[in-house]
């Protein structure tokens, strides 16, 4: 008879649950249990590729991957079972200058996360690649320690090491509904019976939709089509095997979009063919997603490519098609963590380096679950990141983009069109007519910068073409005034009896008092910094909180969680108040002109908070003091957003870079700010200590 209590229960069986379940029982967890509604290792870990990768360029992903390559090469001394891991190596090819820049940045990212890699001559990758013809290769990058493993041994494994940990894992277990407990257990019915289970970790893979559609959640992972093909054997690579050499590393040519690797006599090659094609966008298939009918037709243009480059593949019959669904995510980054506005529910879900991931998140999510928080930097793939905003139609579309831009060569400050524009504030039209260029953050849409007439986005490793421009925009500070519309920030507002206790508990340091407002830190239970927001005191118990854009469900959540039953209101606000942030040398000057007064007549000391009129809009005025420079946070309605831009008459508009350059000239911590300018865009791309490149532009495989 089963028994019906876990202190922890794991939807979904594949490589990410049995991850996830391993990792646990390491870290104590005595009563964990697993259910898998077919066989483990089915679904998207079945027909997984099974390529292990380093490479990336968000040094989070190379974190997760480094200790996923660590954790594979010692499973089976561990567990008794092999994962079926080749630490053969990843070879990849460049044949375009820029992508030898890409390789360089790579080395930085590399250096820093502990990751072996190195450049290679032409002849260093004739070397270590005998098929290949090198023509027209300008360089390569090697990751000795990557290589490829067999996906469902490596689950296999992991679900042996979580069994010696005294995990249950049970086959022909299907969830079917979640409820939860006033007392914050969640009640879980199966197929097999009830369970009552402290907390539930959602890892459902295609099935991803489903379980969040169980507790009202909109799931951001979506499956798009891949498919890769097997071989016969080749003479050549019998030859090899037969010299007993080494295996070759798995290859990569980015600019022909195919990968290739040797599968004992045969090669695997596939290739991210085209436009994405998301599956499974409303309904979750009803059984284990099985592999659709072959489409062999699609990968011929690259196979032709892949043929030039490796001759030998032209003399090689096709053995094996695999045309499967593998879950992918609009920004190309794990959706991992607590769950927004539930109790003891997390995800593991929507992991586009999937085999690979597999470790690294197992090994976080227990950490997170058993601290409270995650032992390295686990933003990038927060889940909270996504609001309501990202709907199912959206993701779909936002995947598919993702997988298109696989092998495409990434440059900082590059911005993705699909999807867009999304959410605008009042004055989008205003700013596009005056020479708005816009990159996206948290769904909005927000000026990078303002350029001279027809001049559109020109990304580039050197100098991209708003270098000189965004230069002018900061300088501009430092001689008069500019603004910035910040309409698309998070404001959150709490207020009622105990408001300040509350806050006092949550924030780090001293509350401003009414009438005023300051920087407050939020930090993780491991005491690390989580959180910075403005905090301001609009009455006695009435603050509001501003802070990055997406920080949103992140602030929301950390306040709602602990906030008392009754007497304490935490408000959004987002979308609902419209600012601009006015600042530089002569910014006093010009709001007391826009404003009609003299320094007599108005309170603008550092930290105050009061009302001016600007035209015939009553504006609230915080002094903010950006970066050094006086200024100040205008904050009005909406509807009146519109007219306040107007009223203040001339001066610098100032987009999104430009205030990152001078963030970083004047050495402001980075928490607030750093999520604003990752977005969609890869980094601001204004110089080398630009912020870092997202996912959208930075996850290879």
């Amino acid at each position: 008879m089963m028994q019906n209590a876990a202190e922890a229960l794991i939807i979904g069986g594949g490589a990410i649950g049995c991850s996830v379940a391993y990792h646990l029982t390491k870290k104590g967890w005595n009563n964990v249990v697993l259910c898998e509604q077919h066989d483990f290792a089915t679904g998207a870990t079945a027909y997984a590729a099974g390529n292990v990768i380093l490479y990336t360029l968000n040094a989070t992903i190379s974190r997760l991957n480094q200790y996923g390559v660590e954790l594979y090469s010692r499973l089976e001394a561990e567990t008794g079972l092999s994962p079926g891991y080749h630490a053969c190596g990843n070879l990849r090819l460049a044949t375009h200058p820029d992508r030898m820049d890409e390789f360089r940045r790579y080395m930085g990212i590399a250096e820093a996360t502990g990751v072996e890699a190195r450049l290679l001559t032409p002849e260093e990758i004739a070397a270590l690649w005998p098929l290949m013809k090198t023509d027209g290769v300008l360089g390569g990058l090697f990751n000795p320690r990557d290589g490829h493993i067999a996906p469902a041994d490596l689950a296999q494994s992991l679900a042996a090491g979580a069994r010696k940990g005294g995990a249950r894992l049970l086959r022909n277990c299907e969830v079917t509904a979640l409820s939860q407990e006033d007392g914050g257990y969640w009640n879980v019915t199966t197929s097999q019976g009830a369970i009552r289970a402290k907390h539930v970790i959602s890892c459902g893979g295609n099935h991803s939709q489903r379980i969040a559609e169980m507790v009202g959640l909109t799931a951001q992972s979506v499956p798009v089509r891949h498919q890769y093909f097997v071989t016969e054997p080749l003479a050549e690579l019998s030859a090899r095997r037969a010299a007993r050499l080494p295996e070759m590393p798995v290859m990569r040519d980015p600019e022909d979009v195919f990968y290739c690797r040797q599968e004992g006599d045969a090669l695997t090659v596939g290739a991210y063919d085209g436009r994405g094609e998301a599956r499974f966008v409303h309904d979750a298939p009803s059984g284990p997603a099985e592999p659709f009918p072959d489409e062999l037709e699609k990968l011929l243009p690259y196979l032709e490519r892949a043929m030039e480059r490796i001759p030998a593949l032209g003399r090689a019959g096709v053995r094996r098609v695999v045309n499967y669904a593998m879950p992918y995510t609009p920004d190309d980054l794990p959706t991992t963590g607590p769950a927004f506005g539930l109790t003891n529910f997390w995800l593991a879900e929507g992991n586009p380096f999937g085999i690979t991931l597999a470790g690294g998140i197992g090994w976080q999510l227990a950490e997170w679950m058993t601290h409270g928080a995650p032992s390295i930097d686990m933003w990038a793939c927060d889940s909270r990141r996504f609001g309501d905003w990202a709907s199912r139609e959206w993701s779909a579309r936002k995947v598919e983009e993702a997988y298109e831009h696989t092998y495409l060569l990434p440059k900082p400050g590059e911005e993705l069109p699909a999807a867009r524009p999304l959410r605008t504030t009042p004055i989008h039209d205003l700013l596009s007519a005056r020479g708005a260029r816009f990159g996206v953050v948290a769904g909005w849409e927000r000026p990078n910068w303002f350029a001279p007439d027809g001049v559109e986005d020109a990304p580039s490793f050197a100098r991209p073409n708003w270098f000189e421009t965004v230069g002018a925009e900061c300088r501009a500070a430092l001689t008069g005034t500019v603004l910035a519309d910040v309409s698309h920030n998070a404001v959150i507002r709490v207020s009622g009896s105990g408001a300040s206790d509350f806050l006092g508990r949550i924030f780090s340091g001293d509350l401003p008092r009414p009438g005023q407002g300051g920087a407050v830190t939020a930090l993780s239970a491991r005491g690390t910094f989580a959180a910075e927001a403005e905090l301001v005191c609009e009455a006695p118990e009435r603050y509001t909180l501003t802070g990055a854009a997406v920080s949103e469900r992140y602030l929301l959540d950390i306040l709602r969680r602990q906030a008392p039953q009754a007497g304490l209101r935490v408000d959004n606000l987002t979308g609902r108040v419209g600012a601009l942030m006015l600042f530089g040398r002569t910014a006093r000057d010009h709001l007391l002109a826009a404003a009609g007064m003299t320094p007599a007549d108005a309170d603008l000391s550092p930290c105050s908070v009061g009302t001016v009129m600007v035209g015939y809009a009553r504006v609230q005025v915080v002094r903010c003091d950006p970066f050094g420079f006086e200024g100040y946070r205008l904050q009005v309605a909406p509807d009146l957003l519109r007219h306040v831009f107007l009223a203040l008459g001339d001066c610098t508009l100032i987009g999104a870079r430009a205030l990152e350059c001078l963030r970083l000239e004047h050495g402001a911590p980075v928490m607030a700010e750093r999520a604003e300018c990752r977005g969609d865009a890869g980094g601001c791309g204004t110089g080398p200590g630009c912020c870092a490149p997202s996912a959208a532009s930075g996850n290879r495989r």
